[in-house]
């Protein structure tokens, strides 16, 4: 019986939190958030390129190819495509194909 409470207390409380917001936001979405939802796809890239050239070691040869061939094709398929998630996912399958199948 005291499962039962417990997963009642925990469906209640994901339903406060589910709806909870719909009654206590405006209706209308603010300037911040907008600017927000429009900044961050950008952020989250400039994130990811710092992170993947952080651990760079350009002394070696080829050490650092398949970071920048990565980079290349982000680089491309953002100015052409301007879908950020096409673009994260186009590198990241460059990057994993450059690493797994070729072995740069």
């Amino acid at each position: 019986m005291d499962n039962l409470y417990i997963i009642l207390t925990i469906a209640i409380a994901n339903l406060i939190t589910r709806f909870l917001p719909y009654f206590i936001m405006p209706k209308e979405i603010p300037p911040f958030i907008k600017y927000i939802s429009n900044i961050l796809p950008n952020v989250i890239i400039a994130m990811l390129v710092v992170y993947c050239l952080k651990d760079i070691n350009l002394s070696k040869p080829f050490y650092g190819l398949k970071e920048f061939l990565s980079i290349l094709v982000v680089v491309i398929l953002h100015i052409s495509i301007k879908i950020p998630i096409i673009s994260i996912l186009g590198g990241v399958i460059c990057y994993m194909i450059l690493v797994q199948k070729i072995g740069i």
